[in-house]
Protein backbone atom coordinates (compact mmCIF):
# COMPACT_ATOMS: atom_id res chain seq x y z
CA UNK A 1 0.00 0.00 0.00
CA UNK A 2 1.34 3.42 -0.95
CA UNK A 3 2.35 5.78 1.83
CA UNK A 4 0.62 9.10 2.57
CA UNK A 5 0.99 11.71 -0.12
CA UNK A 6 2.97 14.93 0.49
CA UNK A 7 0.86 17.80 1.86
CA UNK A 8 -0.77 20.12 -0.64
CA UNK A 9 1.12 23.34 -1.01
CA UNK A 10 -1.78 25.49 0.21
CA UNK A 11 -2.30 23.47 3.36
CA UNK A 12 1.42 23.32 4.07
CA UNK A 13 1.76 27.13 3.78
CA UNK A 14 -1.32 27.69 5.96
CA UNK A 15 -0.07 25.42 8.72
CA UNK A 16 3.42 26.92 8.63
CA UNK A 17 1.92 30.42 8.93
CA UNK A 18 -0.08 29.23 11.91
CA UNK A 19 2.89 27.80 13.76
CA UNK A 20 4.99 30.90 13.00
CA UNK A 21 2.26 32.94 14.65
CA UNK A 22 2.37 30.60 17.65
CA UNK A 23 6.12 31.06 17.95
CA UNK A 24 5.81 34.83 17.61
CA UNK A 25 3.17 34.98 20.35
CA UNK A 26 5.26 32.84 22.70
CA UNK A 27 8.54 34.55 21.80
CA UNK A 28 7.02 37.96 22.49
CA UNK A 29 4.96 37.26 25.60
CA UNK A 30 7.52 35.22 27.56
CA UNK A 31 10.16 37.98 27.84
CA UNK A 32 7.82 40.97 27.53
CA UNK A 33 5.40 39.97 30.27
CA UNK A 34 8.30 38.97 32.51
CA UNK A 35 9.71 42.48 32.14
CA UNK A 36 6.33 44.12 32.74
CA UNK A 37 5.73 42.14 35.94
CA UNK A 38 9.29 42.41 37.25
CA UNK A 39 8.64 45.67 39.11
CA UNK A 40 5.24 44.54 40.43
CA UNK A 41 5.83 41.04 41.85
CA UNK A 42 8.67 38.95 43.25
CA UNK A 43 10.85 36.79 41.06
CA UNK A 44 9.13 33.66 42.32
CA UNK A 45 5.68 35.01 41.45
CA UNK A 46 6.95 36.16 38.08
CA UNK A 47 8.13 32.61 37.41
CA UNK A 48 4.78 31.26 38.52
CA UNK A 49 3.04 33.61 36.10
CA UNK A 50 5.23 32.34 33.28
CA UNK A 51 4.13 28.79 34.07
CA UNK A 52 0.52 29.79 33.29
CA UNK A 53 1.20 29.40 29.57
CA UNK A 54 2.35 25.81 30.07
CA UNK A 55 -0.66 25.12 32.27
CA UNK A 56 -2.94 26.44 29.54
CA UNK A 57 -1.18 24.24 27.02
CA UNK A 58 -1.96 21.20 29.16
CA UNK A 59 -5.62 22.29 29.33
CA UNK A 60 -5.65 22.49 25.54
CA UNK A 61 -4.35 18.92 25.37
CA UNK A 62 -7.25 17.75 27.54
CA UNK A 63 -9.87 19.74 25.60
CA UNK A 64 -8.72 18.71 22.14
CA UNK A 65 -10.36 15.25 21.88
CA UNK A 66 -13.83 16.50 22.77
CA UNK A 67 -13.60 19.65 20.68
CA UNK A 68 -12.17 17.70 17.76
CA UNK A 69 -15.11 15.30 17.77
CA UNK A 70 -17.71 18.08 18.07
CA UNK A 71 -16.23 20.73 15.77
CA UNK A 72 -13.75 18.84 13.63
CA UNK A 73 -10.00 19.31 13.82
CA UNK A 74 -9.92 22.22 11.38
CA UNK A 75 -12.46 24.28 13.30
CA UNK A 76 -10.75 23.38 16.56
CA UNK A 77 -7.54 24.91 15.19
CA UNK A 78 -9.48 28.02 14.18
CA UNK A 79 -10.92 28.23 17.69
CA UNK A 80 -7.38 27.97 19.06
CA UNK A 81 -6.22 30.88 16.90
CA UNK A 82 -9.21 32.91 18.08
CA UNK A 83 -8.37 32.19 21.73
CA UNK A 84 -4.78 33.27 21.16
CA UNK A 85 -5.87 36.53 19.52
CA UNK A 86 -8.33 37.29 22.34
CA UNK A 87 -5.68 36.58 24.99
CA UNK A 88 -3.11 38.79 23.27
CA UNK A 89 -5.61 41.68 23.05
CA UNK A 90 -6.39 41.29 26.75
CA UNK A 91 -2.69 41.13 27.68
CA UNK A 92 -2.12 44.45 25.91
CA UNK A 93 -4.18 46.14 28.64
CA UNK A 94 -3.62 43.94 31.71
CA UNK A 95 -0.80 44.50 34.20
CA UNK A 96 -1.96 42.87 37.46
CA UNK A 97 -0.79 39.37 38.41
CA UNK A 98 -3.99 37.31 38.35
CA UNK A 99 -5.61 38.84 35.24
CA UNK A 100 -2.32 38.32 33.36
CA UNK A 101 -2.13 34.76 34.72
CA UNK A 102 -5.62 33.99 33.43
CA UNK A 103 -4.95 35.54 30.02
CA UNK A 104 -1.72 33.57 29.68
CA UNK A 105 -3.60 30.36 30.45
CA UNK A 106 -6.05 31.17 27.65
CA UNK A 107 -3.12 31.94 25.35
CA UNK A 108 -1.51 28.58 26.15
CA UNK A 109 -4.79 26.74 25.66
CA UNK A 110 -5.34 28.30 22.24
CA UNK A 111 -1.74 27.61 21.27
CA UNK A 112 -2.10 23.98 22.26
CA UNK A 113 -5.23 23.49 20.17
CA UNK A 114 -3.59 25.18 17.19
CA UNK A 115 -0.23 23.51 17.04
CA UNK A 116 -1.37 20.00 17.99
CA UNK A 117 -3.73 20.05 15.01
CA UNK A 118 -1.04 21.58 12.76
CA UNK A 119 1.63 19.06 13.75
CA UNK A 120 -0.76 16.14 13.35
CA UNK A 121 -1.96 17.30 9.92
CA UNK A 122 1.57 17.77 8.62
CA UNK A 123 2.71 14.40 9.94
CA UNK A 124 -0.37 12.59 8.65
CA UNK A 125 -0.02 13.99 5.14
CA UNK A 126 3.76 13.72 4.81
CA UNK A 127 5.30 10.98 2.69
CA UNK A 128 7.81 9.07 4.86
CA UNK A 129 10.75 9.92 2.60
CA UNK A 130 9.96 13.66 2.95
CA UNK A 131 8.74 13.75 6.54
CA UNK A 132 12.07 14.86 8.00
CA UNK A 133 12.35 17.89 5.72
CA UNK A 134 8.72 18.89 6.30
CA UNK A 135 9.16 18.67 10.06
CA UNK A 136 12.42 20.60 9.79
CA UNK A 137 10.75 23.49 7.96
CA UNK A 138 7.89 23.38 10.46
CA UNK A 139 10.17 23.58 13.53
CA UNK A 140 12.25 26.32 11.89
CA UNK A 141 9.07 28.37 11.38
CA UNK A 142 8.15 27.83 15.02
CA UNK A 143 11.60 28.92 16.16
CA UNK A 144 11.56 31.98 13.90
CA UNK A 145 8.88 33.51 16.11
CA UNK A 146 11.13 33.07 19.15
CA UNK A 147 13.82 35.09 17.34
CA UNK A 148 11.49 37.80 16.01
CA UNK A 149 9.66 38.31 19.33
CA UNK A 150 12.69 39.45 21.38
CA UNK A 151 13.94 41.45 18.38
CA UNK A 152 10.67 43.41 18.26
CA UNK A 153 10.87 44.02 22.02
CA UNK A 154 14.38 45.41 21.56
CA UNK A 155 13.12 47.75 18.82
CA UNK A 156 10.08 48.94 20.81
CA UNK A 157 10.87 48.40 24.50
CA UNK A 158 8.53 51.16 25.66
CA UNK A 159 5.47 50.11 23.60
CA UNK A 160 4.31 46.77 25.03
CA UNK A 161 0.64 47.29 24.19
CA UNK A 162 1.47 47.99 20.55
CA UNK A 163 3.57 44.83 20.37
CA UNK A 164 0.85 42.63 21.84
CA UNK A 165 -1.88 44.14 19.67
CA UNK A 166 0.35 43.59 16.65
CA UNK A 167 0.72 39.92 17.58
CA UNK A 168 -3.06 39.70 17.95
CA UNK A 169 -3.51 41.21 14.48
CA UNK A 170 -1.11 38.63 13.03
CA UNK A 171 -3.08 35.89 14.76
CA UNK A 172 -6.34 37.15 13.29
CA UNK A 173 -4.80 37.30 9.81
CA UNK A 174 -3.87 33.61 10.05
CA UNK A 175 -7.56 32.78 10.32
CA UNK A 176 -7.77 33.31 6.56
CA UNK A 177 -5.31 30.61 5.44
CA UNK A 178 -6.42 28.32 8.27
CA UNK A 179 -10.04 28.70 7.20
CA UNK A 180 -9.12 27.87 3.62
CA UNK A 181 -7.74 24.45 4.64
CA UNK A 182 -10.23 23.67 7.41
CA UNK A 183 -11.89 20.76 5.57
CA UNK A 184 -8.76 18.90 4.43
CA UNK A 185 -7.28 19.29 7.92
CA UNK A 186 -10.45 17.85 9.45
CA UNK A 187 -10.21 14.85 7.10
CA UNK A 188 -6.56 14.25 8.00
CA UNK A 189 -6.70 14.67 11.78
CA UNK A 190 -8.69 12.00 13.60
CA UNK A 191 -9.47 13.10 17.19
CA UNK A 192 -7.81 10.76 19.66
CA UNK A 193 -8.77 9.78 23.15
CA UNK A 194 -7.03 11.21 26.21
CA UNK A 195 -6.34 7.66 27.38
CA UNK A 196 -4.10 7.15 24.33
CA UNK A 197 -1.73 9.92 25.44
CA UNK A 198 -0.01 7.88 28.15
CA UNK A 199 0.07 4.76 26.01
CA UNK A 200 1.79 6.74 23.21
CA UNK A 201 4.58 7.71 25.60
CA UNK A 202 5.02 4.19 26.92
CA UNK A 203 4.98 2.75 23.39
CA UNK A 204 7.87 4.91 22.16
CA UNK A 205 9.50 6.57 25.20
CA UNK A 206 12.79 7.36 23.47
CA UNK A 207 11.20 9.84 21.04
CA UNK A 208 9.52 11.66 23.92
CA UNK A 209 12.77 11.67 25.91
CA UNK A 210 14.57 13.37 23.02
CA UNK A 211 11.79 15.96 22.78
CA UNK A 212 11.90 16.57 26.53
CA UNK A 213 15.63 17.29 26.39
CA UNK A 214 15.28 19.65 23.42
CA UNK A 215 12.37 21.53 24.97
CA UNK A 216 13.97 21.78 28.41
CA UNK A 217 17.24 23.20 27.08
CA UNK A 218 15.39 25.58 24.78
CA UNK A 219 13.24 26.86 27.65
CA UNK A 220 16.41 27.51 29.65
CA UNK A 221 17.94 29.36 26.70
CA UNK A 222 14.85 31.57 26.29
CA UNK A 223 14.56 32.47 29.93
CA UNK A 224 18.08 32.31 31.40
CA UNK A 225 20.75 32.34 28.68
CA UNK A 226 21.54 36.08 29.03
CA UNK A 227 21.96 35.60 32.79
CA UNK A 228 24.13 32.53 32.20
CA UNK A 229 26.40 34.47 29.84
CA UNK A 230 26.68 37.35 32.30
CA UNK A 231 28.07 34.79 34.74
CA UNK A 232 30.67 33.97 32.05
CA UNK A 233 31.81 37.63 32.29
CA UNK A 234 30.25 38.83 29.03
CA UNK A 235 28.63 42.27 29.09
CA UNK A 236 24.86 42.71 28.81
CA UNK A 237 24.82 43.35 25.05
CA UNK A 238 27.02 40.32 24.37
CA UNK A 239 24.96 38.11 26.67
CA UNK A 240 21.70 39.01 24.92
CA UNK A 241 23.30 38.58 21.50
CA UNK A 242 24.61 35.12 22.41
CA UNK A 243 21.11 34.05 23.44
CA UNK A 244 19.86 35.32 20.08
CA UNK A 245 22.59 33.43 18.20
CA UNK A 246 21.47 30.22 19.92
CA UNK A 247 18.00 30.63 18.42
CA UNK A 248 19.31 31.73 15.03
CA UNK A 249 21.17 28.43 14.92
CA UNK A 250 17.95 26.72 15.84
CA UNK A 251 16.14 28.32 12.88
CA UNK A 252 18.74 27.73 10.18
CA UNK A 253 19.64 24.26 11.42
CA UNK A 254 16.24 22.57 11.28
CA UNK A 255 15.79 22.29 7.48
CA UNK A 256 19.31 20.81 7.29
CA UNK A 257 18.52 18.36 10.05
CA UNK A 258 15.25 17.52 8.31
CA UNK A 259 17.20 16.66 5.15
CA UNK A 260 19.58 14.53 7.21
CA UNK A 261 16.65 12.67 8.76
CA UNK A 262 15.48 11.71 5.26
CA UNK A 263 18.87 11.09 3.65
CA UNK A 264 21.06 9.69 6.46
CA UNK A 265 18.24 8.14 8.46
CA UNK A 266 16.56 8.83 11.76
CA UNK A 267 19.02 6.98 13.98
CA UNK A 268 22.22 8.55 12.63
CA UNK A 269 20.72 12.04 12.69
CA UNK A 270 19.45 11.79 16.26
CA UNK A 271 22.77 10.48 17.51
CA UNK A 272 24.55 13.19 15.51
CA UNK A 273 22.43 15.89 17.19
CA UNK A 274 23.27 14.43 20.62
CA UNK A 275 26.96 14.29 19.74
CA UNK A 276 27.07 17.87 18.43
CA UNK A 277 25.27 19.21 21.49
CA UNK A 278 27.56 17.22 23.79
CA UNK A 279 30.66 18.58 22.03
CA UNK A 280 29.40 22.18 22.27
CA UNK A 281 28.54 21.99 25.96
CA UNK A 282 31.86 20.31 26.82
CA UNK A 283 33.69 23.06 24.93
CA UNK A 284 31.78 25.65 26.95
CA UNK A 285 32.71 23.87 30.19
CA UNK A 286 36.43 23.64 29.49
CA UNK A 287 36.81 26.78 27.40
CA UNK A 288 36.04 29.30 30.11
CA UNK A 289 38.53 31.79 28.64
CA UNK A 290 37.06 31.76 25.12
CA UNK A 291 36.14 35.11 23.63
CA UNK A 292 32.81 36.22 22.18
CA UNK A 293 33.17 34.87 18.64
CA UNK A 294 34.21 31.29 19.52
CA UNK A 295 31.36 31.12 22.04
CA UNK A 296 28.95 32.53 19.44
CA UNK A 297 29.98 29.78 17.03
CA UNK A 298 29.34 27.13 19.67
CA UNK A 299 25.97 28.64 20.50
CA UNK A 300 24.98 28.62 16.82
CA UNK A 301 25.78 24.92 16.42
CA UNK A 302 24.35 23.98 19.81
CA UNK A 303 21.02 25.68 19.09
CA UNK A 304 20.59 23.74 15.85
CA UNK A 305 21.77 20.42 17.25
CA UNK A 306 19.67 20.62 20.39
CA UNK A 307 16.40 21.45 18.65
CA UNK A 308 17.15 18.83 16.03
CA UNK A 309 16.04 16.37 18.70
CA UNK A 310 12.58 18.00 18.62
CA UNK A 311 12.44 17.78 14.83
CA UNK A 312 13.52 14.14 14.96
CA UNK A 313 10.90 13.32 17.60
CA UNK A 314 8.15 14.68 15.34
CA UNK A 315 9.37 12.57 12.43
CA UNK A 316 9.67 9.48 14.62
CA UNK A 317 6.12 9.63 15.91
CA UNK A 318 4.88 10.24 12.37
CA UNK A 319 6.65 7.03 11.36
CA UNK A 320 5.30 5.08 14.32
CA UNK A 321 1.67 6.24 14.77
CA UNK A 322 -1.37 6.71 12.52
CA UNK A 323 -4.94 8.05 12.66
CA UNK A 324 -6.26 8.76 16.17
CA UNK A 325 -3.07 7.37 17.74
CA UNK A 326 -1.04 9.98 15.85
CA UNK A 327 -3.27 12.74 17.24
CA UNK A 328 -2.85 11.34 20.74
CA UNK A 329 0.92 11.04 20.29
CA UNK A 330 1.10 14.67 19.12
CA UNK A 331 -0.93 15.72 22.15
CA UNK A 332 1.53 13.75 24.28
CA UNK A 333 4.37 15.70 22.66
CA UNK A 334 2.61 18.94 23.59
CA UNK A 335 2.27 17.73 27.18
CA UNK A 336 5.95 16.81 27.37
CA UNK A 337 6.89 20.16 25.81
CA UNK A 338 4.84 22.05 28.40
CA UNK A 339 6.28 19.99 31.26
CA UNK A 340 9.83 20.56 30.04
CA UNK A 341 9.19 24.29 29.66
CA UNK A 342 8.14 24.46 33.32
CA UNK A 343 10.80 22.14 34.78
CA UNK A 344 13.82 23.30 32.76
CA UNK A 345 14.19 26.89 34.00
CA UNK A 346 13.51 25.87 37.60
CA UNK A 347 16.21 23.18 37.53
CA UNK A 348 18.64 25.44 35.69
CA UNK A 349 18.13 28.21 38.23
CA UNK A 350 19.01 25.85 41.06
CA UNK A 351 22.13 24.60 39.29
CA UNK A 352 23.19 28.17 38.52
CA UNK A 353 22.84 29.16 42.16
CA UNK A 354 24.99 26.25 43.29
CA UNK A 355 27.52 25.73 40.49
CA UNK A 356 27.39 28.78 38.23
CA UNK A 357 27.43 28.81 34.44
CA UNK A 358 30.17 26.19 34.17
CA UNK A 359 28.16 23.79 36.30
CA UNK A 360 25.08 24.39 34.19
CA UNK A 361 26.91 23.62 30.96
CA UNK A 362 28.39 20.55 32.64
CA UNK A 363 24.93 19.35 33.69
CA UNK A 364 23.70 19.82 30.11
CA UNK A 365 26.69 17.82 28.85
CA UNK A 366 25.78 14.96 31.19
CA UNK A 367 22.20 14.98 29.86
CA UNK A 368 23.45 14.75 26.26
CA UNK A 369 25.90 12.00 27.15
CA UNK A 370 23.10 9.94 28.72
CA UNK A 371 20.90 10.58 25.66
CA UNK A 372 23.73 9.55 23.31
CA UNK A 373 24.46 6.34 25.21
CA UNK A 374 20.76 5.56 25.58
CA UNK A 375 20.20 6.17 21.88
CA UNK A 376 23.04 3.84 20.90
CA UNK A 377 21.77 1.14 23.24
CA UNK A 378 17.99 1.43 22.91
CA UNK A 379 17.21 3.15 19.62
CA UNK A 380 14.96 1.17 17.31
CA UNK A 381 15.56 2.58 13.82
CA UNK A 382 12.37 2.91 11.81
CA UNK A 383 13.83 4.31 8.61
CA UNK A 384 14.49 0.85 7.12
CA UNK A 385 10.76 0.36 6.74
CA UNK A 386 9.70 3.78 5.61
CA UNK A 387 12.57 5.90 4.32
CA UNK A 388 14.21 5.40 0.97
CA UNK A 389 17.95 4.62 1.16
Amino acid sequence: MAGPQPPQKRMFIALILGVTMFGLAMGTTYPLLGLLLSDRVSGALNGLNTAATGLGLMIGVLLLPGLGRRLGAGRTALAGVGLMAAALIALAFLRDFWPVFAARMILGCGAGLTFIVAETALNASAAPERRGLIMGIYTAANALGFVLGPAMIALMPDRPATLLLGCAAIALMTLVPFGAVERPVSRLVVPGSARHIVSAITTFPLAFAFLFIASMIDAVAISLMPVIMLDRDFNVSQAVLLATVFHVGLVIGQPLIGLALDRAGRRRTVLGCCGLSLACTLALVYGSDMGFWPVAGLMLVWGGGNYGLYTAALALIGDRFQAEKLTAATAALASVYALAAMIGPALAGGVMNGLGAQGLFGAAAVVYLIALCGGVWLFRPVEADCVKP
